[in-house]
């Protein structure tokens, strides 16, 4: 398991920031680690970066995955200050999510067809939509169309086990302003759970959930010092490892 190492780690981001182009790639490509960079299937104002931005990492071995197109969040979402546009997922059916999945998927396709495996990340960690007696889970309709599915966790222990996880319901580490230390603690208690974590991060030194660039690049060169000791990798391939290890 793990190729040999005691645990593993994906480092992933959403959104497909500005940041990730400028900032993240360079300095995973220098280390030669590769991670996995979630983008919204729609163009967005203000310079935000494209898809097809994005083409140059996925040849240089970074995994693109999908985020759906209008990133719906719960209604409640204290992110959400601007008018919604859209609808959120109180207001949504599970007809309205199979249709958003699957136009999502649509143009993820049409711009990189030589992609066979697509994984996917819940927006806001949210797997539901409706309210109240009429909410439901849509983590059935994600594991219909997708590899494996990332979403939120516990901070106290959010690792995955081969033996008992969901591959289409990951738990994750939210990274933002975390510093290096912090950082590689836990990359450390997933080496000693010989377990795999999937660490979130959306901008370097940008946005509203931003990491420090130095506390970055100092959980990427304990990572590449500790290559004996962990894998380090995006989350599909580590998800199609794992995934053929089933429960016992």
């Amino acid at each position: 398991m793990w190729h040999g190492r005691a645990g593993a780690i994906s480092l992933t981001f959403d959104d497909g920031m500005r940041s990730h182009l400028d900032a993240a790639i360079p300095l995973l490509d220098e280390r030669g680690l590769k991670g996995t960079f979630y983008l919204v299937a729609r163009e967005i104002a203000g310079g935000h970066p494209t898809l097809e931005d994005f083409r140059p990492a996925l040849e240089s071995g970074h995994e693109l995955g999908n985020h759906t197109i209008h990133h719906p969040c719960s209604c409640a979402n204290e992110v959400q200050s601007q008018p919604i546009i859209h609808g959120c997922l109180e207001e949504m059916t599970l007809e309205d999510m199979a249709a958003e999945l699957d136009e999502a998927d649509l143009r993820f396709r049409e711009v990189f067809p030589e992609v066979e495996r697509w994984g996917f990340a819940y927006p806001c960690y949210n797997t539901f939509v409706g309210r109240g007696g009429g909410r439901q889970s849509y983590v059935p309709l994600v594991a219909e169309r997708f590899a494996y599915a990332r979403a939120g966790g516990e901070m106290s222990k959010s690792y995955n086990s081969p033996p008992l996880m969901d591959l289409h319901c990951l738990y994750s580490w939210k990274c933002e302003n975390r510093s290096a230390a912090d950082m590689i603690s836990l990359v450390e208690r997933t080496i000693e759970a010989g377990a795999w974590s999937v660490m979130i991060f959306h901008g370097i030194e940008e946005g509203h959930l931003p990491v420090d660039r130095e506390a970055f690049r100092g959980l990427l060169d304990y990572l590449d010092a500790h290559r004996d000791d962990v894998r380090t990798a995006p989350a599909i391939e580590v998800a199609g490892e794992a995934g053929s290890n089933p429960r016992s």
